[in-house]
């Protein structure tokens, strides 16, 4: 046990004590008296607000009430109720940031039917095919680019998933016809489903381990009560929120579920692209921003900030993999009148787990946010360990995922007996209780914050004639967050190029996936005395040959 002593920090709204090795967020109460169901608390706020402006579409122009949010939330709800939909069923959504995008999240919370959103990104048949089989979704709701791919799996696996797609698709019926066609007095007459417990089911959110295939989070109606309470301090004083993140970073629905409950202007930018950014930041006068680590380095190098004017921005905050603080002055210089603070976090967790106050330590991720606790451990023995000790960062909160789906065994490794979460990542904290997070334990690679597993590329690459072995790793990289590199070796006999490696990588997986920092052919990969690979050794050999 580290050793016994007591501190407390107050910061920018950040309380908590160090005990006994175990920081402390101080405790609050989130739940609303008399509501299990989060999505009623949403709907409700939208209600009070329904004449205010919810959201807009920075490329079109096209603005949403919150009453005309409420009404689409309404509708989509009988429409999911007339398929039959009940409480505990899985809807699943698929698609980009659009100004339609979190209806069937909502409508699906407030009838008790458990929200699950797809990769919206990098989207293949094999991954598609296991969404299906893990959660049996029965709606699936899909944007245009995405929709073939979903047909197609559906008949190959002889699913009954209904499809409804976000514009048009031939075969498919459209997000709007099932709006149309609700009767106006059923709207009026809606109430929302009455949930024997804050604990119900609300969200399966997918996350990527090291294995290959992602696994899905589940999060009950409290971690959304709690975690999106958490974020809302963040907000003070704000009241025009953009970000990027879609549905399927936990990011993306804990903004929009908290630019909901605050009564903020949502403005839904088209792709992220420098310029664009910060012309939509200049036209809405954007004062709350949220962006990944990796926008944020590209933004300053494109030096499209200085063409336009950005002092509308209070708050920016960053996400998705630590930011050095040179990045993070220039960033303050660049936005005059930002707070600009990072967060850590994860999904499973729902949220975050610490964050940045106004006089943070350089270079942490702040300290531990509320009613969340955290220890560091010696990942071989399990000791807790004390300020400025290097180990896994573990996680206890009532507001973290409930399981990984239909994954027991998945759930037994991340969660301990003593219901602590076991994060891979390898950190410390100092004297004063921030935390600094070094790398990953995982072998888990970030690309411009999506999820790359290193034994899916590995799977693949094996298949060709005369590997041998192939180990995957990530490079850092100060526009990308990672870049994944590939060690090689070819059996005898046998000659491969760098090129037909590329091509099988390029035609089979998504775009974050593909070999962008190198590929090193080897006579032999280190292995460490337990006959793994040694990743951390083939990490500072690719560090010195990556193509950045």
């Amino acid at each position: 046990m580290a050793s016994n002593f007591i501190s407390e920090n107050v910061d920018h709204e950040i309380h908590f004590t160090i005990e006994n090795g175990i920081l402390k967020g101080k405790e609050f109460s989130y739940i609303v008296e008399g509501k299990n169901n989060f999505g009623e608390n949403l709907l409700e706020k939208m209600k009070k607000n329904q004449k205010s402006v919810g959201q807009v579409d920075a490329i079109t122009g096209k603005i949403d009430t919150f009453g005309e949010m409420v009404d689409k939330t309404i509708k989509c709800a009988l429409w999911l109720q007339s398929q039959n939909v009940k409480q505990g069923d899985v809807i699943a959504i698929c698609t980009h940031n659009h100004m339609n995008q979190v209806v069937p999240a909502l409508a699906a919370m407030c009838i008790g039917a458990i929200f699950n959103p797809w990769w919206d990104h990098g989207l293949t048949r094999d991954i598609t095919k296991h969404f299906i089989n893990l959660t049996q979704p029965k709606i699936l709701f899909v944007n245009e680019e995405c929709s073939k791919i979903a047909i197609d799996v559906t008949k190959e696996l002889k699913s009954n998933l209904k499809i409804v797609v976000f514009g048009n698709f031939e075969g498919l019926e459209s997000f709007e016809t099932i709006i149309l066609k609700q009767i106006p007095a059923q709207v009026q007459n809606f109430c929302c489903a009455k949930l024997s417990s804050v604990d119900h089911p609300a969200l399966i959110l997918y996350t990527s381990g090291t294995t290959g295939l992602p696994k899905g989070a589940l999060h009950s109606h409290k971690a959304l009560f709690g975690n999106v309470q958490l974020t809302e301090h963040i907000n003070n004083n704000c009241d025009t929120a953009m970000w990027y993140s879609t549905l399927c970073w936990i990011t993306g629905i804990l903004c929009s579920f908290s630019s909901i409950s605050r009564g903020m202007k949502r403005v839904i930018p088209g792709p992220f692209i420098e310029e664009d950014a910060c012309k939509v930041i200049e036209k809405f006068k954007v004062n709350w921003l949220l962006m990944g680590t990796s926008m944020a380095n590209r933004l300053l190098k494109s030096g499209s900030i200085t063409k336009h004017n950005v002092t509308s921005v209070l708050s920016l905050l960053i996400g998705g993999a630590p930011l050095k603080e040179e990045t993070q002055a220039e960033l303050r210089k660049a936005f005059p009148n930002a707070l600009v603070l990072q967060a850590y976090g994860t999904t499973e967790l729902c949220g975050i787990a610490t964050r940045q106050g106004k006089n943070y330590k350089i270079n942490s991720v702040g300290n531990v946010v509320g009613n969340l606790r955290i220890k560091i451990i010696n990942p071989e023995t399990g000791k807790i360990l004390g300020p400025n000790e290097k180990g896994e960062a573990c996680i206890k909160s009532p507001m973290m995922m409930t399981k990984y789906y239909n994954n027991p065994e998945g759930t037994k490794k991340a969660i301990d007996a003593e219901g602590w979460l076991h994060t891979g990542d390898l950190t410390y904290y100092d004297e004063d209780g921030a935390l600094f997070i070094i790398e990953r334990l995982n072998e888990l690679i970030k690309w411009r914050g999506h999820h790359v597993p290193p034994a899916m590329i590995e799977k693949l690459i094996q298949t060709l004639p005369g590997v041998a072995e192939v180990a995957i790793v990530g490079v850092p990289s100060l526009e990308d967050d990672e870049q994944p590199f590939a060690f090689v070796v070819k059996a005898p006999g046998y000659h491969i190029t760098e090129e037909e490696i590329h091509h099988i990588v390029e035609k089979n997986l998504p775009d974050q996936m593909k070999l962008r920092a190198g590929i090193k052919f080897m006579d032999t990969i280190p292995h460490t005395a337990s006959g793994k690979i040694s990743r951390n050794e083939l990490k500072t050999i690719a560090k010195s040959l990556a193509k950045n």
